[in-house]
């Protein structure tokens, strides 16, 4: 069976409490996100060689590749809330550690810690937002959800570098607070009943996840979406240098399409939220395909600004459907494991994106190669379509 959409809300309404306490906690969070952004710029001011600082944003990178899938199943095994609470507290120690780290061995030390600790609590907060939205606004929070990140990175990205100028203990401060403000937004406004693990068959999430095609199938559509979208932090900027253009551009670049998905998205979410997941994310990721194809044909700056207005509408599309989807094929009780497959997924494109993009850069074929994922991911999209509408839980 499918889902029949209701008569269209306007984008700030019909979502439950938790959703915008959730919502609120993440602007919050994001807007204090400031200490990893400028942790190169710190490092070097210390004195440590480029190969010691690369060192140390591996570690955190490595440690990142678990946080997601422990914080699953801590979510799944000990309850939501908890798992938020107690994950967010953790991410503002370990702020503090790499703060307060004298050499290099604990700097690492504390990035890989960091790393783990601070994907922790989102799958958590996923679970919350997949469990306590109707499956026909889940889109339309998943996206509201994407929005506050952006809202929040570009509002923090306007005041760090003055912190920064005043010493790098108060972006920790900022950091470190907002990460327990969203904590405390947590423990004072969900209810405890939150706290609940799952039944004892969905404990086992991963288990369960293993054996599901559907979920793998969808899992490996979206990674070779994300893998196209991951072209435009790790490719775009090998085009502009290959075009003799400066790095300024390339700033105005992504405040471009920072301003883009902030004006925009919460006026066409609430009309994509009710058209079925798949067929929006196919579309979106052609469109985001062909916006960096065009790159391979752009010379100019007003050039490269159109392609990314393009593929900018794209990121709209994707934003909010994709957890949307993972959660509609997820059994009940498992939510926190299936939403850390996704967010893993989102950590290996992070990863593959620019060593995939620089092999195809210099074969002169990535522009090429991003139009034909785009195709095959529309392609994809509809060879899913049966087996998803199969399971009674698609968006459409």
């Amino acid at each position: 069976m499918t889902i029949t959409a209701p008569a269209p809300t306007p984008v700030f309404q019909g979502l439950p409490k938790v959703f915008w306490l959730l919502f609120s906690g993440q602007l919050v969070n994001r807007f204090g996100g400031v200490v990893l952004p400028f942790l190169v710029f710190y490092l070097t001011g210390r004195g440590y060689a480029a190969a010691q600082i690369a060192a140390v944003i591996s570690a955190y990178g490595l440690g990142g590749l678990g946080g997601q899938p422990l914080g699953g199943y801590l979510a799944d095994r000990f309850g939501r809330r908890v798992t938020l609470i107690g994950g967010l507290l953790a991410t503002a120690a370990c702020l503090i550690l790499i703060a307060a780290a004298g050499s290099l061995a604990w700097l690492m030390t504390a990035a890989v810690a960091m790393g783990l600790a601070g994907d922790v609590y989102r799958p958590a907060a996923s679970a919350l937002v997949a469990e306590t939205t109707p499956p026909q606004l889940r889109a339309k929070a998943f996206g509201l959800m994407h929005w506050a990140v952006n809202v929040g990175t570009a509002a923090a990205g306007a005041v760090a570098g003055l912190l920064l100028a005043h010493g790098f203990w108060l972006l920790v401060i900022l950091d470190v607070t907002t990460s327990v403000a969203f904590a405390v937004i947590v423990a004072v406004g969900i209810p405890r009943g939150h706290d609940k693990a799952a039944a004892r068959p969905a404990r086992n999430g991963y288990a369960i996840a293993a054996r599901d095609r559907v979920l793998l199938a969808a899992l490996a559509f979206l990674l070779l979406g994300l893998i196209l979208y991951a072209q435009a932090s790790y490719a775009l900027p090998l085009a502009l240098a290959a075009d003799g253009l400066p790095a300024s551009l390339y700033g105005l670049l992504i405040t471009v399409n920072g301003a883009i998905v902030v004006i925009f998205q919460p006026l066409f979410i609430s009309w994509l939220s009710r058209l079925p997941r798949l067929p929006v994310l196919g579309v979106s990721m052609t469109v985001v395909g062909l916006g960096l194809a065009l790159t391979g044909m752009a010379s100019q700056p007003w050039h490269y600004v159109v392609t990314v207005v393009l593929w900018s509408i794209g990121e709209i599309g994707m934003a909010g459907f994709e957890a949307a989807l993972i959660a509609d094929l997820t059994p009940d009780g498992a939510h926190g494991t299936y939403q850390a497959l996704y967010g893993w997924t989102t950590a290996i494109a992070r990863f593959a994106g620019p060593a995939v993009g620089a092999v195809l850069f210099q074969a002169g074929m990535l522009w090429w190669a991003c139009a034909a994922t785009g195709v095959l991911c529309a392609v994809f999209a509809c060879t899913l379509m049966p087996a998803v509408a199969r399971r009674g839980r698609t968006g459409g």
